[in-house]
């Protein structure tokens, strides 16, 4: 019975840790990702922000629009990490969202500056 107690505890502190850590990492990496792409593309009316049709996001509103949103995908994140039964499919989809979106920030970044 004790080596069960130790197993359960163990997933348990793996699931809380990936969930915590993983889910703050993909989080921060969709802000970043957003945070570029918005001004770089003027992909406001997918934010669901009232903005001219012929404008852009200015910077500082995209990062502080995407920090926001930040919490959500946050909780979500959070909810789907226990929600999950497999605990390695769990870590799949964090962990490798987290990487594709730090990615996918960095190289939109990089790209839309020019070098």
């Amino acid at each position: 019975m004790r080596g069960i107690l130790h197993r359960h505890g163990f997933l348990v502190t793996v699931r809380v840790a990936a969930a915590v850590g993983g889910g703050y990492a993909a989080a921060a990496g969709l802000a970043a990702l957003a945070a570029v792409a918005l001004p770089a593309a003027g992909l406001a009316a997918l934010a669901a922000v009232a903005l001219p049709a012929a404008g852009l996001m200015v910077r500082s509103e995209a990062v502080v629009l995407t920090s926001m949103l930040a919490f959500v995908v946050y909780l979500a994140l959070l909810i789907f990490a226990f929600a999950c039964r497999d605990l390695a499919r769990m870590c799949l989809v964090v962990v490798g969202g987290a990487i594709a979106a730090w990615i996918g920030a960095w190289a939109l970044a990089r790209f839309s500056s020019g070098g």
